[in-house]
């Protein structure tokens, strides 16, 4: 058994950061001086990262705003909206207002590249489904074109970010499983359509990481789409059904809580992974947050990296 580890998703801003950002916000520094905060405290949490030896590392994406942000600023046909409550937390992030035709060239998310590390590095992008139901539609008379356009440009981007090195690329799909915004039975197979769309010719591994919701209800079919892992959120699923399907590739099983400053106990979490793996027989099993670690503290956010790679590390020990 394949055991990997990483956080699934952005990670918090360091305080000092924070309190950086609001200076330049009241013109006491200049930008060189925020741009050199940024890149201070992005090589703090690759570093930390690094430490803990987690299998993929991001640069935290500490500069987005929000998830959509650097397509919703860059694409031609969208506009950027209103702000609006990033589903059921105390977030927020700019409609993309769909005005005509969607086009652009990638690369569109800046990333630090030049702090990472040699080895393997993660990109987290939106997957096409969340990107169209978190969008105003003003332009499309049929909304399967535009999840398809969406996908061509997220293949694209994809595809830039594996010339810069990438291996990893994470397509996150909140949209896909929270209650409101869940697909009917017939809306799926366009829905992987356009994730087929989006890894097609891509080398380098990718995952569609669900949260806020519970997968069960779409598993059956997402374990036939063009991904290698399938990310879960243990905290809204139904575990016991999860373990009723046998997973052909990997699974992302986010099993550490990121929305709660709680710390889990990694025994038990490693007592779950063995359970998920003698059910679904995964040909890899990646240790995870269940989402972005954006909605904790960077101090509150180490405590829940430290515990994945605790949880890793100890599987791994246990397959020798």
């Amino acid at each position: 058994m394949n055991i990997k580890s990483s956080v699934s998703g952005v990670l918090p801003r360091p305080s000092r950061l924070i309190s950086e950002t609001r200076k330049f916000d009241r013109s006491r520094i200049t930008k060189e001086e925020l741009e050199s905060a940024y890149r201070t405290y992005t090589q703090e949490v690759i570093d930390y990262q690094l430490e803990q030896g987690l299998t993929y590392i991001n640069d935290g994406y500490l500069r987005r705003q929000d998830l959509l942000r650097p397509f919703t600023t860059k694409l031609r046909g969208v506009e950027t909206g209103q702000l609006y409550r990033w589903y059921n937390n105390n977030t927020f992030y700019r409609i993309p207002v769909i005005k005509g035709k969607v086009e652009g060239d990638a690369p569109f998310n800046e990333t630090y590249l030049d702090l990472l590390p040699e080895g393997e590095y993660k990109a987290v992008l939106p997957a096409p489904y969340t990107f169209v139901k978190l969008s105003k539609n003003e332009y499309y008379d049929n909304e399967a074109d535009l999840l398809q356009d969406i996908a061509e440009i997220i293949n694209k981007e994809i595809k830039a970010l594996e010339q810069q090195g990438y291996k990893y690329i994470q397509l996150s799909d909140p949209a896909l499983v929270y209650h409101k915004t869940a697909p009917r039975k017939d809306e799926l197979p366009a829905i992987a359509s356009a994730v087929e769309t989006a890894t097609s010719g891509v080398k380098a591994r990718t995952g569609l990481q669900t949260f806020f919701g519970d997968i069960t209800p779409v598993l059956a079919d997402v374990l036939e789409w063009k991904v290698d892992d399938i990310g879960i959120d243990y905290y809204e699923t139904d575990a016991e059904v999860v373990k009723e399907y046998s997973f052909k590739g990997g699974v992302s099983l986010g099993l550490v809580d990121a929305r709660n400053t709680l710390q889990e106990d990694p025994e038990e979490l490693v007592s779950i992974c063995n359970e998920v793996i003698d059910a679904t027989s995964p040909v890899s099993l990646m240790v995870a947050t269940n989402c972005d670690l954006d909605f904790l503290t960077w101090d509150e956010g180490q405590h829940k990296i430290a515990t994945v790679a605790k949880v890793a590390q100890k599987l791994k020990e246990e397959q020798r």
